[in-house]
């Protein structure tokens, strides 16, 4: 029987993504997967340790939402305009290239910068009649504020990942999404302007500082700039996401943003579902009467 692998690729800032990754990698290993959990950063050196996509069963690929796109170090590793781009290096008939390496057999091979490998694309959709290659399944998913329109926000940054993994030769047949640790645009808008960063950069600053104001960055920092931290890390604190009006006579308070107690979320029962999802596509897919996998056609969503 034929050892399945999966690899789980997520970007994360304050903590939220990573837990969803973690999670759906947890049912994946559950399942026997063979899984790997990667988060992505900057600066990253892959070469010693790459991915190579034709040698996993399943894809997945996690982001926080930035802006109403994915975290930059997802795009710009996946993405074809991005900084790295990755279908940079091609490799032809007479080259170097070890036979194992890569079971489908294809000679136009992108290498991958700085070491995400995939095949190439341009032979055909992944998974349709005509590719006669194995499928490579694919999961998208995000965590995201949705403070104003609710789970609309996540729409668009689910689209752009299920692309980025297409154009790497990955059929996505799950999408994911469900609300994360909402902090307060005025303290991230208002650190960012003030420090001269840019916002995904103020988001994990404030992450950093909330788990630990005595680490070495900011004993290290100047201290007009820990003031204007503190300053408006105070307005995240004292601002409360629930109010003391038990809206249905229920004992709970009612949400002042479009989801219920954004401040602690992804909650336990994000992560079951998270969970739930991920198993319910591993049995449709994987468990069958000869252990092939089915065609890629149905769409598993679940948007939280």
């Amino acid at each position: 029987m034929k050892k399945r692998k999966a690899v789980v690729l997520y970007g994360s800032l304050t903590g939220n993504t990573e837990m969803v990754g973690r999670a759906m990698a947890e049912v994946l290993e559950e399942y026997g997967f063979e899984t790997r959990c990667e988060k992505l950063v900057a600066g990253k050196d892959w070469k010693d340790d790459p991915v190579i996509f034709w040698e996993y069963d399943i894809v997945v690929l996690g982001s926080l939402i930035v802006a109403g796109l994915p975290y930059k170090e997802v795009y710009q590793l996946l993405g074809l305009q991005g900084n790295r781009n990755i279908m940079g290096t091609s490799m032809h008939p007479g080259d170097d290239m070890d036979p194992e390496m890569n079971p489908m057999g294809r000679l136009n091979i992108h290498s991958g910068v700085p070491g995400i490998v995939a095949p190439s694309v341009a032979t055909g959709s992944p998974g349709a009649k005509g590719d006669q290659l194995p499928t490579i399944y694919g999961v998208v998913y995000t965590t995201y504020g949705g403070s104003g329109v609710g789970p609309p926000e996540c729409y668009g940054t689910l689209a752009v990942m299920e692309e980025l993994l297409r154009v790497n030769g990955v059929r996505t047949v799950g999408k994911f999404a469900c609300p994360g640790k909402e902090i307060r645009h005025e303290a991230v808008d208002g650190i960012a302007k003030e420090l001269g960063i840019n916002i995904a950069d103020s988001m994990a600053m404030i992450n950093r500082f909330g788990v630990d104001p005595e680490a070495e960055e900011f004993r290290n920092m100047a201290p007009e700039k820990i003031a204007i931290i503190k300053r408006y890390m105070g307005i995240e604190d004292d601002y409360s996401m629930l109010e003391k009006n038990d809206p249905l006579g229920i004992g709970k308070p009612g949400s002042t943003f479009w989801h219920y107690d954004s401040g602690k979320r992804p909650s336990k029962r994000d992560l079951t579902k998270a969970k739930i999802f991920m198993a319910e596509i591993i049995e449709d897919y994987f468990l069958t009467t000869t252990g092939d996998p089915r065609p890629p056609y149905a769409m598993y969503t679940c948007i939280s």
